[in-house]
């Protein structure tokens, strides 16, 4: 039987909490009704270059984000993530058609009311890379 490898335990340059950077406050508020345009750049799921839309519901709470989103063509369930200063970090899932988890990674631009971003994940029907801009109502 075969040992499993440790991970390696680095050095810190100091004492003091461990947990990381602190968080940057956002500098936006993601809290509206988005429109978004998505076109597949990967996967298995969809021929890339393929498009689609949804709308996006989001309610920030400080740097915390949380939502339902509703595709055109049918499916949709919750989203909620993180805002630090004008990035999302967000979780997708999906609980309609069928089960599937999705990570988004995006940037706000409050002027323009814009947000874009990609995210990956899979579903039943396959894996899915996708790039999105939403445009806040």
């Amino acid at each position: 039987m075969s040992k499993i490898p440790r991970p390696a335990l680095g050095c810190g340059g100091g004492g003091g909490d461990s947990s990381g950077p602190a968080p940057i406050p956002p500098t936006v508020n993601v809290t509206g009704t988005w429109d978004a345009s998505i076109t597949a750049t990967g996967g298995t799921q969809f021929p890339v270059g393929s498009h689609g839309t949804a709308v996006f519901t989001m309610v920030q709470s400080g740097s915390t984000a949380s939502g339902t989103w509703v595709l055109s063509g049918g499916g949709g369930g919750q989203v909620s993530g993180s805002v630090s200063a004008d990035d999302l970090d967000l979780t997708i899932a999906q609980t309609n058609p069928c089960v599937g988890t999705f990570h988004a990674i995006g940037m706000v631009n409050s002027a323009s009311n814009l947000m874009s971003g990609t995210y990956a994940g899979a579903d039943c029907g396959g894996t899915v890379q996708a790039s999105f801009t939403s445009t806040k109502r």
